[in-house]
Order: structure tokens, then sequence, then C-alpha cells
């Protein structure tokens, strides 16, 4: 398994109302994807992180899709890209990559480039990669 750090490097800490942040999920269904999306505003909003402009992002296919085939996610990498935002908040880890080696080298890239990931439901990304066992 590869080594991701916890705190990406260079990441400052910073109060939650300077914390900006892109909401990502992608669905086929639109109406799945709204509610992920409500779910990840949720979350940003009760930790008082605000949604950067244009920071609300989805794409409409399956998660097993590539990443970086979906036009959603390279817009969600290049906010980070441009420094735009501290954290990605997602549904779930899938969205960021499908298998465990898409899910790590999207996240080594964030990193990279100062930006954290959330999750809505951290118990199910640790039920999907065998941790509840």
């Amino acid at each position: 398994m590869h080594d991701i750090p916890l705190t990406p490097t260079g990441l400052v800490r910073l109060d939650a109302a300077t914390t900006a942040v892109a909401l990502y999920a992608c669905d086929p269904d639109p109406d799945v994807v709204r509610g992920m999306l409500a779910a990840a505003a949720a979350v940003a909003a009760g930790h008082g992180w605000k949604t950067a402009a244009d920071g609300t992002v989805s794409d409409d296919c399956l998660l097993t899709q590539a990443p970086r085939t979906r036009p959603g996610w390279e817009r969600v990498r290049g906010i980070a890209e441009e420094r735009r935002i501290h954290l990605v908040v997602v549904p779930a880890y899938g969205h960021i990559g499908f298998t465990l080696d898409e899910c790590l080298a999207e996240q080594r890239f964030l990193h990279r480039h100062g930006v954290s990931v959330a999750t809505v439901e951290p118990m199910l990304d640790a039920f999907l990669a065998g941790a509840a066992r």
C-alpha cells in the first residue's frame, strides 16, 4: 500500500471561516448527484467551511470511469492547481477514483497542491476498505 501523508506538505491550518472547499460527486442519475452534493454541502456548512466560487462540481458517469476522463473532476483538479481550495468534500473516496491506485494517485495530486479530502460518509469508506471486518 502506498504511503500518503495525513497532513499534506505545505498545508497551513486555517480557521473554518477561511477554509475554501470544492464539493464533488459523480453518478449518472442527476437526482442522486443533487442529493450527494447537498450532503457534502451540509458537511462543509457544519464545519463552517465556505464553498469556493464554481466549487460545486459533478460528473454524470459511473464511478468506474477513470477520474482523468471526467470533465468535472478535471475542473476540481484545476481549482486545486490554482490553490483556490483547501479541501475537496466527496460522498466517499470512490468518487475520487474507483480503484485504490486511482484514488491514491488523485490524492497525491491534491496533496501536492495543499488540498486534503473530507468524506461525507467515513464509515462507508472504512467498510468498503475492509476495515470493518
